[in-house]
């Protein structure tokens, strides 16, 4: 027999045996896969749906009945992948005969003939080898799966688990999670436009991205002109249709994404990888987070432009806390998740320079709570402290020593060297101690420098700090789930006093001056002075620019810089503070915030705003907060309290 010269003879003379061969061996092993636990459906605060998602084994997917598919979305899949799918028995010798014809005119495989049954066991039973042999077991077992199951049953199984490209390394699988991980939509909220290049996407789902738009136009049409051909679709929406632009070849995300990995996590290490079907109901407050994102974009393009840098050089993260629950309420952890998934608000570790030293005075008043207050004097001055590797000689951002000042003026103008001179005093183990139990988690080096920020932590960290502070100094876990959205779930650590409520009040009224006088002046702008406690903080050389802040119910805490570190040119006033003014505004146009309340145990007194002794006459003077008993009880002066004295004396005795 002569020997066949084409792909046509070929096929002719080998699929009919390696078929048969096929049926036989697949007969009784075939089985169409069904829906098994439902996704988990995340909801808002309010109640509203972010999201659904089921994962497992490197695969996203979200399995929908067919009858909850829109029809259109079944229409444009079988108008795109298999128009004769209805008619055919597994395998449309029709198109086979077309695909021959036209394949060995070319010489090549140019066009194929898989039908959706072919497709469903290519993808379930099969590898992606090219062969003969692996061509007719597909052929056999779309024979198979037609003979044993229904059209719809067939049609159901492909449309939840045909390939629609990757996302975090796992595979997208079936037009439900297709339609999150292409449009970041609901499958039902497609338009006409989004199903048919949907269905256009199933060829080549990876190159949507990077595909020119004419091509994906030409692709999206001809689908919508086949649905027209099959009396799928009106020939009025589709040329309607045909309007849109085609989507931008930028992966389309669902709503707070960041915010949404961290909830997954959260029940994964909670023991939710068994949950299905249930609904967990989150903390995200979509307006807060809407604000958030807003915020980041907007004033990073502004700053962008002002100071002529390259656009998308700067990054920046939000989170939003509630601080007596640990409800994250927003949380932002780029600039753009389709750019980059980085989720610099958990991941990043970076200096929060004085972001820090509202923490090194609240060690100090918890360390020695009657000797030393806001009205403790300390020496703005010239001083080199031992360390590994030389001495440590701190300086101010302005370049200047400012003499004699208080604690206060100390923190609100954010001066280093009584900062460092008071952890000193304090000594940095208690320091640290204190940062552990309020939150920080990363490591902190037992160095000097530690008082101003130089060990690197995360956003979330810093953000769960203050929220301590604000809380009276109970720590709460911060979390992505609600009360009643967590109660399949193992439970979080029960809240702890980590600090004295007198302490943390302190610290607290030491910030509210920090908005009223100090770095934060600007928060006036925004009208945020009076009813807000927050700290800025600036690294050397301008690389971080970090802002928190808050009210007793809310706090904020925001971060920019660069992704290489290097510097931005920007303070935390600068730059941080405004994005947070942004959602903060937001927050208590919502729900006007409490006031801050001193505990029991904090006496309020007038005290001199340069001096901090008591006023008892009319000088200028401001309200301040003792702890009960270590509050001034003179007029006319304020004895140097016992810790500065210990302090300044060692070091003079020192470097005499």
């Amino acid at each position: 027999m002569q020997r066949p010269r084409s792909l046509l003879g070929l096929l002719l003379l080998v699929t009919p045996i390696l078929c048969l061969i096929a049926l036989a061996w697949g007969w009784w092993a075939l089985s169409l896969p069904r829906a098994t636990a439902p996704p988990i459906v995340y909801l808002d605060v309010d109640g509203r749906e972010i999201t659904s998602f089921e994962s497992q084994a490197g695969r996203i997917q979200i399995w929908v009945p067919l009858e909850r598919i829109p029809p259109a979305v079944a229409a444009a899949v079988i108008a795109a992948e298999d128009r004769r799918f209805m008619r055919h028995h597994g395998v449309d010798l029709l198109a086979v005969a077309r695909a021959a014809v036209t394949n060995a005119r070319e010489n090549t495989v140019v066009r194929g003939a898989s039908t959706i049954t072919q497709q469903l066991a290519r993808g379930l039973f099969l590898t992606r080898e090219r062969s003969w042999w692996r061509k007719a077991r597909e052929i056999g077992i779309a024979f198979v799966l037609e003979a044993r199951y229904s059209k719809e049953q067939i049609l159901e199984a492909y449309l939840n688990t045909v390939y629609l490209g990757q996302e975090r390394g796992a595979a997208v699988l079936g037009v439900g999670a297709g339609a999150r991980h292409l449009f970041g939509k609901n499958l039902e909220a497609l338009r006409l436009d989004e199903v048919a290049l949907l269905a256009a996407a199933i060829r080549a789902p990876n190159r949507i991205f990077v595909e020119s738009p004419t091509v994906l136009r030409n692709r999206r049409d001809r689908v919508l002109e086949a649905m027209v051909k099959d009396g799928a679709a009106r020939a009025t929406e589709a040329r309607v249709a045909m309007t849109h632009p085609t989507r931008p070849t930028e992966r389309a995300t669902a709503p707070a994404p960041w915010f949404m990995e961290l909830v997954r996590g959260e029940v994964a290490q909670r023991g939710g990888e068994a949950l299905g079907g249930v609904q967990l109901v989150t903390s995200l407050d979509r307006r807060l987070q809407d604000a958030a994102e807003a915020a980041v974009r907007e004033r990073l393009a502004q700053a962008e432009r002002s100071r002529r840098q390259p656009a998308n050089s700067l990054q920046a993260a939000v989170v939003a806390i509630e601080p007596a629950s640990g409800q994250i309420r927003a949380l932002v952890g780029g600039r753009r998740f389709a750019q980059s998934e980085f989720n610099h608000a958990t991941r990043a570790r970076r200096q929060p320079g004085s972001l820090f030293k509202p923490l090194v005075y609240l060690a100090a008043f918890e360390a020695r709570a009657r000797e030393i207050t806001p009205s403790t004097v300390v020496e703005d001055e010239p001083i080199a402290i031992p360390a590994r590797g030389g001495d440590w000689a701190p300086h101010n951002i302005d370049g200047r020593f400012h003499g004699r000042v208080t604690i206060r003026r100390a923190l609100e103008e954010s001066l280093n060297i009584p900062a460092a001179l008071v952890a000193q005093g304090v000594g940095l183990t208690n320091v640290t101690k204190v940062a552990r139990a309020v939150g920080v988690t990363s490591s902190l080096a037992p160095v000097p420098s530690l008082a101003l920020g130089t060990s690197e932590v995360t956003l979330l960290e810093m953000t769960t700090a203050f929220a301590t502070i604000a809380n009276g100094g109970v720590r709460v876990w911060p979390t992505t789930l609600s009360s009643a959205g967590a109660v399949s779930l193992m439970p979080l650590p029960d809240p702890t006093r980590v600090v004295s409520p007198e302490s943390a009040f302190i610290v607290t009224h030491l910030m509210r001056g920090v908005m009223r006088r100090g770095t934060a002046g600007a928060s006036a702008r925004w009208g945020l002075q009076e009813v807000t406690a927050g700290k800025t903080g600036t690294t050397d050389g301008l690389r971080d620019a970090w802002f928190v802040g808050y009210t007793p119910d809310l706090v904020v805490g925001v971060w920019v810089g660069a992704d290489d570190a290097r510097p931005i040119g920007l303070t935390g006033a600068d730059i941080a503070l405004p994005i947070w003014a942004d959602v903060m505004v937001k927050a208590i146009r919502k729900t006007p915030p409490s006031p801050f309340t001193p505990p029991p145990g904090i006496v309020m007194m007038r005290v001199d705003s340069e001096t901090g002794q008591r006023v008892c006459g009319g000088e200028d003077s401001i309200s301040e907060a003792f702890r009960q008993g270590s509050e001034p009880v003179a007029c006319e002066s304020l004895t140097e309290a016992p810790i500065v004295r210990d302090i300044a004396g060692w070091f003079r005795r020192l470097f005499r």
